[in-house]
This record gives C-alpha cells, sequence and structure tokens, in this order.
C-alpha cells in the first residue's frame, strides 16, 4: 500500500494542474468565441440588409455600422437594430460597410462581396 500513496500524489498533483489550467482557459476562449459575424446581402429595391451578432450568442444590438463610398467618405451611419439587423438605401457609388464592435473587433464587407 505505501507504493499507491505516492502515485495518489502525482495524480492529485496533475488533477490541481488540470484545474489551474482549466481556470485559465476559459479567459481565453471568451475572448477567442466573443468574435462578431456579420453579413449583408442585398435585397433589391436598391436596399442592403446586414446581420450581425457574436459567435458566443451575445446580441450585436447598438453596434455602430459605417457605410463609406470609395474615397473613405461616410455616406451612412447606423446602429444594429435588436434582432441584431440593419438596413439601409443602397448607395449609387461603390462602398463598403464597417461593423465596428469596438475592442478590435471591425469588420468590413466590400459591396462585391455582398451576396
Amino acid at each position: 500500500m505505501a507504493m499507491e500513496l505516492p502515485n495518489r500524489r502525482r495524480l492529485v498533483g496533475g488533477a490541481l494542474a488540470l484545474l489551474v489550467v482549466g481556470a485559465l482557459a476559459p479567459e481565453v476562449s471568451c475572448a477567442q468565441i466573443h468574435q462578431p459575424t456579420f453579413e449583408c446581402t442585398n435585397t433589391g429595391a436598391l436596399r442592403v440588409t446586414c446581420q450581425g451578432s457574436f459567435i458566443d450568442g451575445t446580441s450585436a444590438a447598438g453596434v455602430t455600422v459605417r457605410v463609406l463610398d470609395n474615397r473613405d467618405r461616410v455616406v451612412y451611419v447606423g446602429t444594429v437594430d435588436p434582432q441584431g439587423r440593419i438596413s439601409f438605401r443602397k448607395p449609387d457609388a461603390e462602398f463598403h460597410i464597417v461593423f465596428d464592435a469596438g475592442q478590435g473587433n471591425v469588420l468590413t464587407i466590400l459591396a462585391s462581396e455582398m451576396t
């Protein structure tokens, strides 16, 4: 029985190390999981509708969306609604859409990338 006791101690130490690593892992995972998703479609009738959210299921309501022309001049600014959508009139010239969720979470969609 004296031989089993050291093995158990190693197991407890190993389990403790796993708990410490496991306690640190959620911080890394949460940062990676809280990434924004943003997709825009040409809905016809000169309208664009975009859907924004976060991978972890967090609402994107209130996130700022800017539409810029090919010279980076702002042609529209709005915020995502409680359902995660924003809709605006399609600009006449080339444009791109910037979904700015803050803290480095900025996504840009070119008009040519829309579905």
